[in-house]
């Protein structure tokens, strides 16, 4: 492993000018965002379509801090990005809505319904806000500032949003999608360069061979501001033209649920914000829906080039890890088997700093000149154990380093397809989160990112950590 790693860490400071809270395009902050990101929601099932209700399930919660009324548009993604549904919302000013995956994998649509209607909730009963509200303005009568009743959904341009949706709505089309890239799968190496043996009973060796009985199954879920109801995927050639709408106005959280095994787990949602010129002034441009838009324009910040968290494998004392990795390129070989081939470099320490180091030409590092470590984050999006099956790790405790191509050495041959090299770059973003158990005890916690090299080219290997450099708010 490389050693020579200059790492700072970077906290992030929120200015605050009057009651103006500022954030920062490019920056990993919980702020009022365009678009949420849900990296991970996994449903345990119950049978071929049915959601187990005692399992683990994904809650995500959505609020608009906004006094203006928003039609919100969820797609939901399978584990390699391929979009299996989508629906749309629609928010009243200052409005909470919350789904339970485990009721859309249910078709029970109903349960989690936003009404259009002026007579029904959320747009009835006391909606006055209180003196001096969220934006600093007041509601009292006369005032210059003063803050009216938030907007109403029936306000919004209501045009194909079907609502309420009832319930039983392609219920088995929508698990086949989801399940479909979920099977096990076997290592194709690098060319010549085989996958080590001691690997040959990692986690994607283990997630079953039926399709239609994968149990739990996983994906990912986006939530965008639009102006108007629409059932056009994010992918579609038009969907940026004429339905995004550039308003940095939703928050969210997600948890994960297990009744039967009494976990909980929390972490806030990927909050990306928009930018009207679409962050231009960054960098090359790049945004975080890159891969899956047909003319990669879209104004949402991209994700990290290098993330950081701790890890644990202590089975003796029952304390354990799972690391949930989203990122924006699946890795499969034509006949369905993991391409090996260097999407990513790791490094990791204990908690001495220790590291241990394999000699010769490194494709997913630690490697040697014979064999290669293999690609465990071959899916978009995935959880895997931290454990010796699947990493090379130095002891039961440490650190880990994650590192994609745009934040590689230079100069370094990168062996990715369509790599940096070869003038036809792939736009490598990640996010992370650790899942951390403590024998009848459960916690989730996000990776710090170290680096974003689509923001800030300067931060390759060894300029980690360093050289955030934000413009300041004005007036």
């Amino acid at each position: 492993m490389r050693k020579a790693l200059t790492i700072t860490l970077v906290a992030a400071l929120a200015l605050f000018a009057g009651s103006a809270a500022y954030a920062n395009f490019c920056a990993r902050d919980v702020v009022p965002a365009s678009t949420l990101l849900v990296p991970y929601a996994v449903q345990d099932m119950s049978g071929q379509s049915t959601a187990d209700g005692t399992g683990y399930t994904t809650i995500l919660t959505v609020t608009n801090v906004s006094r203006d009324a928003q039609v919100i548009h969820i797609t939901v993604w399978n584990a390699i990005s391929e979009a299996c549904l989508d629906f749309n919302e629609v928010l009243t000013g200052y409005d909470v809505w919350q789904i339970f995956f485990r009721d859309m994998i249910n078709g029970d649509f109903a349960a989690f319904d936003t009404s259009l209607s002026s007579t029904a909730s959320p747009n009835t009963g006391n909606r006055s806000p209180f003196e001096w509200g969220p934006d600093g303005r007041t509601a009292y009568p006369g005032n210059l500032h003063s803050l009216n009743t938030p907007d109403t959904t029936n306000g919004l341009p209501a045009t194909d949003c079907y609502m309420p949706y009832g319930n039983g709505l392609n219920l088995s089309s929508n698990v086949d999608c989801l399940r479909a890239p979920l099977f096990t799968r076997d290592h194709a190496g690098c060319g010549n360069l085989k996958v080590r043996a001691d690997y040959d009973d990692d986690w994607l060796n283990n997630i079953g061979a039926n399709k239609n009985l994968v149990d739990p199954i996983w994906y990912y879920v986006t939530v965008d501001v639009v102006n108007q109801c629409n059932f056009e995927f994010p992918s579609s050639d038009h969907y940026f033209e004429a339905n995004y709408k550039t308003a940095n106005v939703l928050i969210g959280d997600i948890v994960y649920l297990s009744k039967a095994a009494n976990f909980s787990e929390a972490i806030s949602a990927v909050h990306l914000e928009s930018d009207i010129d679409g962050g231009q002034g960054f960098g090359d441009g790049v945004n975080f829906y890159q891969e899956i838009e047909s003319l990669g324009t879209s104004p949402v910040e991209p994700l990290a080039t290098a993330l950081a968290f701790n890890y644990y494998d202590l089975p003796a004392l029952n304390i354990t890890s799972n690391v949930l990795l989203w990122k924006n390129f699946a890795s499969f070989q034509s006949d369905d088997t993991v391409d090996d081939c260097g999407y990513y470099m790791y490094y990791n320490w204990d908690m001495d700093e220790h590291t241990n180091s394999r000699s010769g030409s490194c494709r997913v590092s630690p490697c040697n000149p014979n064999d290669i470590d293999p690609n465990e984050f071959p899916f978009e999006t995935q959880s895997v154990p931290l454990t010796r099956k699947n990493f090379d790790l130095v002891a039961g405790a440490g650190w880990m380093l994650i590192i994609f191509p745009p934040s590689y050495p230079n100069p370094y041959s990168d062996p990715t397809p369509n790599d940096v090299n070869s003038g036809n770059e792939r736009y490598y973003m990640a996010w992370a989160g650790v899942k951390l158990v403590y024998g009848a005890y459960s916690a989730a916690i996000e990776a710090a990112t170290l680096a974003n090299a689509h923001c800030y080219p300067n931060q390759i290997l060894p300029q980690l950590g360093v050289g955030f450099d934000y413009d300041p708010p004005t007036e």
